[in-house]
């Protein structure tokens, strides 16, 4: 004979729910280290091997780049096209940003 259950177990929509709340939680508190934690969960729930992870990593970079207001800014700022960038002028640019967030955070402690 089967034990009843104490608690009910959720719906796939409260599951949903519950997911769309903590993204909600870490884009409210913008905390990086949470969100690369969440990354990283995804990252390993799903198996990635490296180069599966190199190639997300670029295709996520690229995507943002592209994003118009992101372009804009660039094309505006640094009258960069991100739209002309190959792997490398996307990877360049990522270093950069990268650089500029690194000196801020040290700058910040």
């Amino acid at each position: 004979m089967k034990k009843p259950q104490d608690h009910k177990k959720k719906s796939v929509s409260e599951k949903q729910d519950d997911f769309i709340k903590l993204l909600t939680q870490l884009r409210e508190e913008k905390d990086t280290d949470a969100i690369a934690d969440l990354f990283w969960k995804i990252i390993t729930a799903y198996g990635l091997k490296v180069d599966e992870l190199a190639a997300l990593n670029y295709y996520t970079i690229k995507r943002s780049l592209e994003a118009p207001v992101n372009a804009n800014l660039l094309k505006e700022r640094m009258k960069l096209d991100v739209t002309q960038l190959g792997v490398d002028g996307i990877l360049q640019v990522q270093r950069a940003l990268i650089t500029i967030y690194t000196e801020q955070l040290a700058k910040e402690q």
